[in-house]
């Protein structure tokens, strides 16, 4: 990765930046990826385990630590998630199920559209730990009718409840 694209990737403004880098003088295009990594050593460095989802069905299994991770950078938490696990300062760790729901909602579901459906719920619960301490700093539950929005829902949680206090 060329120094251009490491500035665009940091500054995620890639036709801006592209005009501007060749009509900038070299102390200032040091200056400014001295400040973009500055302000990235600045936040909470977290690691996300890889965990598969235990279906009910057994049909098909997905990692919902991937979708936590997509869902930090979605709901732009302030944190930098990293792929070594030793250079993290906090460590997400989730397990998860997905079931289908009882007879009463599907007969409650099939009174509505008029046919049975099987209406599958999935359910997490996710901790994030103090790799120093050993901690839990932050745990949470939940409950949506799909895995993306389970991550999104504890990102969203995480961002407001946890990191703005």
């Amino acid at each position: 990765m060329g120094f251009v694209q490491y500035l665009c990737v940091l500054t995620e403004n890639f036709f801006c930046l592209t005009r501007r880098v060749k009509k900038m003088k070299p102390p200032l295009l040091a200056l400014m990826l001295f400040a973009s990594t500055a302000l990235a050593t600045d936040l909470p460095r977290v690691y996300v385990e890889a965990t598969e989802t235990v279906d009910a069905s057994n049909a098909k299994q997905f990692d919902f630590g991937v979708a936590i991770t997509a869902a930090l950078v979605k709901k732009k938490v302030p944190v930098l998630v990293v792929t070594d696990k030793s250079m993290a300062q906090w460590t997400i760790k989730a397990t998860s199920n997905q079931k289908t729901a009882g007879t009463k909602l599907k007969l409650f579901g099939g009174l509505i559209s008029g046919e049975a459906t099987n209406i599958l719920f999935f359910e997490g619960a996710v901790q994030v730990i103090d790799n120093e301490s050993t901690a839990v700093i932050y745990a949470f539950n939940v409950r949506k009718m799909h895995f993306k929005k389970a991550a999104q829902k504890f990102a969203g949680a995480f961002k407001d409840k946890f990191l703005k206090k």
